[in-house]
């Protein structure tokens, strides 16, 4: 199964789209949740770092989320900067897609969103049928291959914006 998710992943389709993108990482989210317990923490991480590394814009998000300070920041202060965002993400992930317990990702639809992004709108259905909207924004690398760049959480809360607020006030306070 590991392997099998590793390839359908790493296989990607010329340019694939925006939906695409979307449906492979959580496909990938499924399969490191079943086999999460017997993963472990490390187990998790190890699975979902190439996968992020991937289908995130990573060096972007780290951009977006220190705000002005990007600019005045060295590039290796910059290049830090990204590596740490990196590291957190992925541990993020890793600690918070633990386990299966009967969970499914369903994708609702893509819009066309502002500034060349696109916005591919899903849910999480939880076990006891809850379901939670995730929606994702998209934007194209300079290799032209689409990445998320933001999830708004319930389709109002930003995770960059989130990440924004908490690096810039620490930046301001500490440098």
């Amino acid at each position: 199964l590991v392997l099998a998710v590793l390839i359908a992943f790493s296989a990607k389709a010329e340019q694939a789209q925006p939906r695409q993108v979307i449906e492979r990482f959580h496909q990938s989210l499924i399969a490191v949740m079943k086999e999460g317990e017997n993963l472990g923490y490390q187990g998790r991480y190890a699975w979902l770092e190439p996968i992020i590394k991937e289908t995130f814009y990573l060096s972007e998000m780290a951009r977006i989320s220190t705000g002005r300070s990007w600019s005045k920041a060295s590039p290796a202060i910059q290049a830090d900067v990204i590596d740490a965002f990196t590291n957190m993400t992925i541990a993020n992930y890793s600690s918070r897609f633990d386990a299966y317990d009967g969970e499914s990702f369903e994708t609702l639809g893509v819009e066309d969103a502002p500034r060349e992004t696109a916005q591919v709108k899903t849910q999480i259905i939880k076990s006891d049928g809850e379901a939670i909207s995730f929606n994702y924004l998209l934007r194209k690398n300079d290799k032209g291959e689409w990445l998320i760049v933001d999830i708004f959480l319930k389709g109002a809360y930003s995770e960059l914006a989130t990440r924004k607020s908490e690096y810039v006030s620490v930046i301001r306070n500490k440098g």
